[in-house]
């Protein structure tokens, strides 16, 4: 007897079996109705694995990417566990939600610090989002070989690679969004209100994540709005939805107003125009990353659902048999994300909410339903030429009797995925030597690592306050929570950030000078030396380190 998920069942984990809760977790997660034969289910596994396995590969060396961002979010997770709350290197955490930090500071529970968690959990994030995009997409595609393709295009993706190798949110978010438009799928689809409330459940946490998960309800509304419902049920639907879903991230901008002044932190911030941002966008589409993963294969669709939409046309003019239609009820669901993502990213930055310009990362949780959406289109290609041809067009079957369109769409279609596929492999065993010596990982890299600072900030056990030149890369490697602040270019400032940082340090007060190599800020080489040499004749200091780039002070 198979096992078919119901809308109203709900997710206990009371008095389960081993078997019964794997069945709950997946009806939990995905609720698709739709239950994968065995070869899928094996080939679905490879591919989440190969997607994880390529996140792990890059880490086996050096650890996952350490940038400004992830340092924060690692001294988040740390203060966190010593329970003095969201605080990161300079301030209370405003200028990102909470959940990430927290789910690194879980990792503290089972005695693990949050940077050995970071690496190993966005690989399991990967493996998970090509799990349950693949699962989502099997339901809706007929043709098993593009399918096949469309769940290696998502393990391939170097941007999703990429971005899962850094100790950065964006993966969690995708996750979220990907398990929140399949569950809003699965409502559309005659779900009920279980689906609803999951769906409204992931938008939350993918809320949470990123400041641009809103854009989940933006895109999420109109969808509910255009359901064949009651209006009384129409706006009870909404209601419970958009509650749901905002309430969580409500509460903590919230949080932030009360405790800074601003709901996201971000002050003083630079506007960009709507023509930069145009101009940035298409810069990202034809880069090698993303014209060979996505914005060929989309071109492709767009190109054949052209055509195809011509075709349809001209054969309702004959009156020929009706062609097959798109599936637009998912098509709507990924395009209306993708449109509502872009447009609250563009005007974002178009009213100083980000510090830099348009970075593709931004651009990344877009990467998963505009491919989908392409896939989509070409299956429907493929459908439509398999009418008007009923030998069949896919690559497997020769010995069928196609016609020449069908033919020929096969072939291009073939050659197109295969090269693209190809290319992908090739740009990953490319990158993989970088990732293997250090290049890649910025603050985790070999050259700050294996260095005599890192191994005595490690041992040294800081707890207070530190002022350096270098807050990120002393955040990283020193062992307990600490307060770190910027090591001032003007010799006027010393003094007043001492006493600030005695303050907030409870008098327990470290100052760390990095040699020149080791800068981190915008002192010219002038003001470095010249605060190197009052660092070493300031009565309120006494040089407890002596290291080969730099000197560590303590607070008398």
């Amino acid at each position: 007897m198979t096992y078919a998920p119901r809308p109203e069942n709900r997710f206990r984990l009371s008095l389960l079996t081993p078997v019964a809760f794997l069945r709950r977790m997946r009806e939990f997660l995905i609720n698709s109705g739709y239950r994968l034969p065995l070869g899928d289910g094996a080939f679905l596994l490879a591919a989440a694995a190969l997607g994880a396995g390529l996140v792990l590969l890059r880490q086996a060396s050096y650890g996952p990417e350490m940038t400004w961002d992830s340092v924060n979010y690692v001294t988040v997770a740390r203060n966190l566990l010593a329970g003095d709350g969201f605080f990161g290197l300079f301030q209370p955490l405003t200028l990102w939600p909470p959940l990430y930090p927290a789910l690194l500071a879980g990792g503290g529970l089972f005695g693990l610090d949050p940077y050995a968690v970071a690496g190993p959990l966005n690989a399991a994030i990967f493996g998970l989002t090509v799990l349950v995009a693949g699962w989502w997409l099997r339901r809706y595609l007929h043709s098993k070989w593009l399918w096949q393709w469309g769940c290696l295009a998502v393990a391939l993706a170097l941007p999703l690679v990429e971005i899962a190798t850094q100790a950065m949110s964006e993966a969690a978010f995708i996750l979220f969004v990907t398990l929140s438009l399949t569950q809003i799928d699965a409502h559309l689809n005659g779900g009920g209100r279980a689906s609803l409330l999951r769906a409204a459940a992931f938008s939350a946490l993918a809320g949470l994540t990123r400041y641009l998960g809103p854009a989940l309800i933006l895109a999420v509304v109109p969808l509910l709005l255009a359901a064949p419902v009651a209006p009384r049920e129409k706006l009870k639907r909404i209601a419970v939805y958009t509650l749901l879903a905002a309430a969580p991230l409500g509460l903590w901008l919230l949080r932030n107003f009360l405790l800074v002044g601003s709901a996201t932190g971000s002050k003083n911030q630079i506007s960009y125009s709507f023509p930069f941002i145009l101009d940035a966008a298409w810069r990202i589409a034809v880069a090698e990353w993303w014209l060979i993963g996505l914005t060929a294969p989309v071109l492709v669709a767009l190109g054949i659902a052209a055509g195809y939409a011509f075709r349809r046309y001209a054969d309702r003019k004959r009156a020929a048999p009706v062609a097959y239609a798109v599936a637009l009820r998912p098509l709507s669901v990924l395009v209306g994300f993708a449109l509502a993502y872009l447009a609250l990213l563009a005007a974002a930055m178009m009213l100083g909410g980000t510090w830099s310009g348009l970075q593709w990362r931004f651009l990344v949780p877009v990467y998963i339903p505009l491919l989908f959406a392409a896939l989509l289109l070409l299956d429907a290609a493929l459908r439509y030429a398999r009418q008007r041809a009923p030998g069949g067009v896919t690559p497997r079957r020769r010995r069928a009797k196609v016609g020449g369109g069908g033919r020929i769409l096969a072939v291009v279609l073939t050659l197109t995925l295969a090269l693209q596929t190809a290319w992908l492999v090739r740009l990953h065993l490319a990158e993989l030597p970088e990732w293997n010596a250090g290049h890649r990982q910025q603050y985790a890299a070999p050259w700050w690592r294996d260095t005599e600072s890192a191994q005595y900030l490690s041992e040294a056990g800081l707890t207070g306050a530190t002022l350096s030149n270098s807050p990120a890369f002393t955040g990283l490697y020193a062992d307990g929570p600490t307060r770190h602040y910027f090591l001032p270019c003007g010799l006027e400032r010393l003094r007043p950030e001492l006493s600030e940082a005695a303050e907030s340090g409870g008098g327990a007060v470290h100052v760390i000078h990095y040699s020149e190599g080791w800068r981190r800020n915008a002192c010219s080489p002038e003001q470095a030396a010249a605060i190197k040499n009052a660092l070493a004749q300031e009565p309120l200091l006494e040089l407890v380190a002596e290291l080969e780039n730099g000197q560590v002070y303590r607070l008398r």
